[in-house]
């Protein structure tokens, strides 16, 4: 299927409808100190993997995985789109309380791990609801504006990119010209940052895709599926989970967000255990 690309310049951007965006009402609460359960916490939105350890989006900011629990790490803030990138975390969302940022955040960078964060681009403009960064390239949903958009040169210019309403996209991790986006229940592929698309033979029914550096994890509301590189079989992992929200993988580390929790596993999807 080929795609018409719309590119065009950032201001020229109007705000239109983009199917699951997620709406947000800001409440003023306080995040507690102290590990939490994930049922303790506002509005989880989406996971990260980094080796062998998990992160939490989350309304009051970003949550790492320990023995204890689920701690805060770093500063409050609505957390969205968090990724990972090569030990460099990107996310997006809308400042907390101690945070001296313009709303919404655009892109932020933290070097630390999440524990501090700098302004790195469109910063006051956009609020991605969806991001992805491998090296220089990076794509995300303008949820504010409903759009797919993409940069090639470490996000200092940004173009429109068209795609088919999507539910999830992940950008390979070796070559930032190729990403996999599900929409309608199907999976496509683009080698060529959105220019074109053609539909990839896989499950039906997907939700959700996360391509990382051990292969391509799918879901659909109930199912997780694993590829260990583009062009081969998709085999239905273990595993039982009620309306999957999102998925992340990191090595043979996978995280799996549900209407009941957080699963993870350490050995490529063979046993997932629900964390508290």
């Amino acid at each position: 299927m080929e795609m018409k690309n719309y590119s065009r310049s950032w201001p020229m951007l109007r705000a239109q409808g983009m199917a699951g965006a997620i709406l947000l009402v800001a409440t003023g609460c306080a995040s507690a100190p102290g590990p939490k359960a994930i049922a303790q916490m506002e509005h989880v939105h989406s996971v990260a993997a980094d080796g062998g350890n998990f992160y939490l989006a989350s309304h009051h900011g970003i949550y790492k995985w320990s023995d204890e629990g689920w701690n805060l790490i770093g500063e409050e803030f609505d957390a969205m789109g968090l990724t990972i990138d090569k030990g460099v975390f990107y996310a997006s969302g809308h400042p907390g309380p101690g945070q001296d940022f313009p709303n919404p955040l655009g892109i932020l960078e933290s070097r630390d791990n999440g524990d501090t964060w700098t302004p790195k681009s469109l910063t006051g403009e956009v609020d991605f609801h969806l991001l992805e960064v491998s090296g220089d390239s990076l794509v995300g949903v303008a949820a504010n504006y409903g759009v797919v958009v993409g940069s090639q040169d470490g996000a200092v210019t940004w173009s429109n990119i068209a795609t088919p309403s999507l539910t999830s996209l992940s950008l390979n991790p070796n070559n930032g010209l190729q990403f996999l986006l599900t929409s309608e229940g199907f999976l496509y592929l683009t080698e060529d940052s959105g220019l074109s698309l053609t539909e990839i033979t896989a499950p039906s029914g997907l939700t959700k895709v996360d391509w990382s550096d051990s292969g391509i994890i799918l879901a659909t509301d109930s199912t997780i599926y694993r590829s260990p590189e583009l062009g081969m079989p998709f085999l239905e992992m273990s595993g039982s989970f009620t309306g999957i929200r999102d998925v992340a993988a990191s090595g043979v580390s996978i995280i799996v967000l549900d209407e009941q929790g957080a699963y993870v596993s350490t050995d490529n999807g063979k046993v997932f255990s629900l964390l508290p």
